[in-house]
């Protein structure tokens, strides 16, 4: 996992230093001032989506504004059914909370590689950093219960999960996904990102691309997502973005 958060600084480090040395005075030779950009993002632990506001600060450098909402799933998560029931829905047994986050960050794109033909190819890299606000939901689930004489009753409860309570043998399935949104908890981190992204559309007013690269989630606390299991604290992750957008000459 070390090597990982290296590999990350590491890329910035040298992306920002081989344009440290760009001539101070460039022009912006397609006149474009901004951009608005989003889309669909995929990453090894779950999915989401991305918002970004990139601003001109010279001819092959943005300053970057970016929002993501993602999930993040722990490597332990799989379903099961209880063997007994034939109708029992399926559940991820020891899942104690739901993770979501929301990114806000900062960074700064740059152009390795300007596209000339239409049906050329534009290459960024782009380094960010900034704050993660998670977002902690409690799992609710379906509880067979049962009489004093070990019954079962006809029907099911909505509980919260509770280890301690709840096993393999009374547990019938996951309640509803909005089932203890009131509940959640907040945790504050932050985050490093490095990307490249691979710019295709034909008109150079439209935004159309694929972005993908390296995240690292970073938390003060290990994140309660599974019981019984070791959680995280930083959470590394490749990802892929289906972006669309467009550009201003404001």
């Amino acid at each position: 996992m070390k090597s990982h958060i290296y590999i990350l600084f590491l890329m910035c480090f040298l992306c920002v230093e081989l344009y440290a040395q760009e001539p101070a005075k460039q022009v912006n030779q397609a006149g474009f001032r901004s951009e608005w950009f989003g889309g669909l993002q995929l990453h090894s632990a779950g999915w989401g989506g991305t918002l970004t506001r990139a601003k001109f600060k010279n001819y092959k450098q943005y300053n970057l504004f970016s929002l993501d909402f993602v999930t993040i799933k722990h490597p332990k998560e799989f379903k099961v059914l209880n063997p007994a029931l034939e109708s029992a829905k399926s559940y991820k047994y020891g899942k104690l909370n739901g993770f979501m986050q929301t990114r806000l960050g900062y960074g700064r794109r740059f152009m390795l590689f300007e596209k000339f033909r239409e049906k050329g190819v534009e290459i960024y890299f782009s380094g960010q950093f900034g704050a993660n606000l998670g977002i902690l939901k409690p799992i609710y689930l379906e509880i067979i219960a049962f009489d004093n004489n070990g019954n079962p009753i006809q029907g099911t409860v909505s509980e919260r999960y509770d280890p301690i309570k709840h096993n393999e043998l009374n547990i019938y399935g996951k309640s509803s996904s909005f089932k203890g949104l009131g509940e959640s908890d907040l945790i504050y981190g932050g985050f490093l990102k490095a990307s490249f992204s691979f710019e295709f559309a034909k008109d150079r007013e439209k935004i159309l691309a694929l972005e993908t690269g390296l995240v690292a989630d970073i938390y003060p606390q290990k994140v309660p997502i599974m019981a019984f299991q070791d959680n995280q604290q930083v959470f590394i992750n490749l990802f892929i973005n289906i972006l669309f957008g467009r550009k201003y000459y404001d």
